[in-house]
């Protein structure tokens, strides 16, 4: 039975450090091709993939160096859409061999459970305290679902539009538009997140995500404490 304070605890096994240490290489490269794609507020990105091939030819004019930084963002998002997916072929399948021992399951269901949650958050983040939760609270169980149902959406919605001469008009403008929506909410979500993840009363946390992927027990005793019930069976 687990009782030393000083107890390491596995929270994040080698794949997850992996993919998530990538994922925000991956990232980075979709929303810097992305933006310039996306509005026209944003095509100053465009000019920097512009600018560098206009030097390898007769590209002269603003305009001609705007489409063509476009198309180039276009063809590095595309490329980075390819090794998005071939980094998470193999994730997907070593977390779906685990899909039981996931916790971003609901614990509780129904409305008092919601409040709860909500209430354990407001405890978390506005009055930095520690209420009885699992590994992860609700605001983190629906960011990963977030994540999960985003990263389909994008994957399936990027698919059509990469193929869209093999749908019809009516399919691939909707994937666009879908693409568009799940777009910003990522970048929006993900900001969030960088900013709650990089907060002193989660660098513990930060440290097993990014290098040891372990935390004491003493830590999990005060900031989980139903996840702590549950290792050491109390």
């Amino acid at each position: 039975m687990l009782k030393k304070a000083d107890t390491k605890i596995e929270v994040f096994n080698q794949i997850i450090i992996w993919y998530h240490k990538h994922i925000i290489h991956f990232m980075f490269f979709f929303i810097i091709t992305g933006l310039p794609i996306l509005s026209d507020k944003f095509k100053f990105l465009a000019y920097i993939f512009g600018i560098p091939v206009s030097w390898l030819g007769e590209i002269n004019t603003s305009a001609e160096i705007l489409s063509v930084g476009i198309q180039v963002a276009r063809i590095f998002h595309r490329v980075t859409a390819l090794f998005f997916i071939l980094a998470s072929i193999p994730f997907v399948i070593v977390m779906l061999k685990d899909i039981k021992s996931w916790q971003i399951w609901p614990e509780k269901w129904g409305i008092k459970a919601i409040f709860g949650g909500i209430n354990d958050l407001y405890k978390t983040y506005i009055k930095f305290e520690h209420p009885e939760i699992g590994k992860y609270n609700m605001g983190q169980k629906l960011f990963a679902w977030f994540i999960i149902i985003a990263m389909i959406m994008m994957t399936i919605s990027g698919w059509i539009l990469a193929f869209r001469d093999s749908y019809s008009e009516n399919l691939w403008q909707w994937a666009r538009g879908i693409h568009a929506i799940f777009f910003v909410l990522i970048t929006f979500f993900l900001i969030i997140h960088i900013y709650i993840g990089t907060h002193p009363i989660n660098r513990c946390g930060l440290k097993a995500i990014f290098r040891t992927g372990e935390v004491d027990l003493e830590h999990i005793k005060e900031k989980h404490s139903r996840w702590y019930k549950k290792l050491t069976n109390s």
